[in-house]
Formats: structure tokens, C-alpha cells, sequence
């Protein structure tokens, strides 16, 4: 640009020294004018591809601009994803960790149940058995009291319990026979029970 504006000039020049003398070479003149239209309509389109040249420098600039801070905002997003998921794979690790803890701890607690089951049901015959000899001491307290008090209800001659005996119904436990019940009557006395 800075070269075709001195040969523009020099051109206007030769225009301008040849109109001076007023020669009847017209045609070197109309030549000129040509050369300078086409050199000024050069100038006129250089200077609107550099200006295009410019925008589209600017374009390119700022379009790199935004496309350098799309990329750290996508790589602070990648950042941040990438957190998330060290933190869910550190969460991952903690559940396989209670996972395997569990998997260890649950066979033994079963086989401890199985045998505290099995202890159990070998003690349970033994429990029964003690509780059955528990129960018949206890039993054999109360059936001497009930004993005593039936003897005594037996030998008594006011019975308070039973019915008093008439004459006409034997007495409890004898039976009429040949031999005598101890009432005077022959019989053979019956135990209770």
C-alpha cells in the first residue's frame, strides 16, 4: 500500500507535466487517467480486504477468546467430575470393605447360633428331666399332706370331708366276703389309689 501510493503519485505527475505542455497526445493522458482509476480502485479494494483482513483477525481473536474460556470452563468441569467420582469410588471401596467384613462375620455368627441351638436342644431333655424330679418332690410333700389328712379323715369319727357311713352302705374300701373289715364286718380292705 505504501509503495502504490508514490508510483500513484509519480503517474499524476507525468499526467501533470504532459497537460502542461499542452502536447496533442491525448491519448498518453487518457492512458494516465486510466492507470490512476485502476490504481486508485486497487487501493479501494486493498484497503477493504485489509479492513476484512482486520474483522476477520478480530473474529478470529475473539472467537479464540471464547473458545480458550469454553475450555477452562470445561476443564474445571472435568475437574469437578472427576471429584465426584474419586468420591463415589472411595464410597464404592468403603461398601466392598463392609461387604467383605460382613461376608466374614456372618458365617460365624450363624455357626454360633447353630451350636447355641444345638447346645440347647441337648440341654433341653436334661431341663425337662430335672423339672420332672422337681416336680414330683414337690408332689410327694403335697400328696403326704393330702395322705395325712385322708388317714386322718379315714380314722376319724366325725369325718369332716366325707359322708358319714350308714349301716346299710358298706364301708370304703371293703368289700362284703367271709373275712371281717375293720368296722366288724368281714372284708378284704382295698388300698386307695
Amino acid at each position: 500500500m505504501k509503495i502504490v501510493a508514490p508510483v500513484t503519485l509519480i503517474v499524476l505527475l507525468l499526467v501533470a507535466a504532459t497537460g502542461c505542455r499542452e502536447s496533442n497526445d491525448d491519448r498518453l493522458v487518457e492512458m494516465a487517467q486510466e492507470h490512476a482509476a485502476r490504481q486508485a480502485e486497487q487501493n479501494r479494494r486493498m484497503a477493504e480486504s485489509h479492513k476484512q483482513l482486520v474483522e476477520g483477525s478480530r473474529q478470529l481473536v475473539e472467537s479464540d477468546a471464547r473458545a480458550r474460556e469454553e475450555l477452562v470452563v470445561l476443564q474445571h468441569d472435568l475437574r469437578a467430575d472427576q471429584a465426584e467420582i474419586g468420591h463415589q469410588r472411595d464410597q464404592l471401596e468403603a461398601e466392598r470393605r463392609q461387604i467383605a467384613e460382613q461376608r466374614y462375620r456372618d458365617p460365624l455368627v450363624a455357626a454360633a447360633i447353630a451350636n447355641v441351638g444345638l447346645v440347647l436342644a441337648c440341654l433341653l431333655p436334661l431341663i425337662v428331666v430335672v423339672y420332672v424330679l422337681w416336680a414330683v418332690g414337690r408332689s410327694r410333700q403335697s400328696d403326704d399332706a393330702v395322705t395325712e389328712l385322708l388317714v386322718e379323715e379315714l380314722i376319724s369319727d366325725q369325718p369332716r370331708l366325707l359322708p358319714p357311713t350308714s349301716s346299710s352302705v358298706p364301708a370304703l374300701g371293703c368289700e362284703p366276703a367271709a373275712d371281717q373289715c375293720p368296722d366288724g364286718s368281714h372284708g378284704h380292705a382295698q388300698p386307695l389309689g
